[in-house]
């Protein structure tokens, strides 16, 4: 006798993809004015600083999504989840600037100018996400 188990697929909508859809728009944007005044070098580290924010946003996603699953199966643990992600996020970001400064060779303003404007993008964005969400809760 086989039992049939239907398993629960918890639907999170984070916003990761339009805060994805936001800071590309604000990354390509600043490197294409790099590009315009100061050349195709400043513009590749503009769109790797960038890149740098939007892996970050990706990462989040997935440990979200994660932290959820686990939720289910031991509610309590989801939490050292979470504490993982940001302890990688900050390891990442480091290692991505000194690859991009050391290895790469980009130059280092560029790089920082378009990871925090995608950094602002992402905290409006995701503002705005919270704000939705927490009128959905109260109705």
């Amino acid at each position: 006798m086989t039992e049939n188990t239907v398993s629960k697929k918890i639907e999170i909508d984070t916003g990761a993809q339009r805060v994805l859809s936001v800071q590309a728009m604000l990354v390509s944007l600043v490197a294409w004015g790099f590009y315009a005044y100061q050349g195709i070098d400043e513009a590749q580290a503009a769109l790797y600083g960038g890149c740098i924010t939007m892996f970050n946003v990706w990462l989040t996603n997935r440990r979200v999504h994660a932290a959820a699953q686990i939720a289910e199966i031991a509610p309590g643990k989801e939490i050292n989840v979470l504490y993982v992600a940001a302890i990688q996020r900050f390891v990442f970001t480091i290692a991505f600037f000194i690859l991009g400064m050391w290895l790469l060779e980009l130059p280092p303003i560029p790089m920082l100018v378009t990871f925090a404007v995608a950094q602002v993008g992402y905290f409006f964005k995701g503002s705005n996400n919270l704000e939705k969400n927490l009128i959905k809760s109260r109705e």
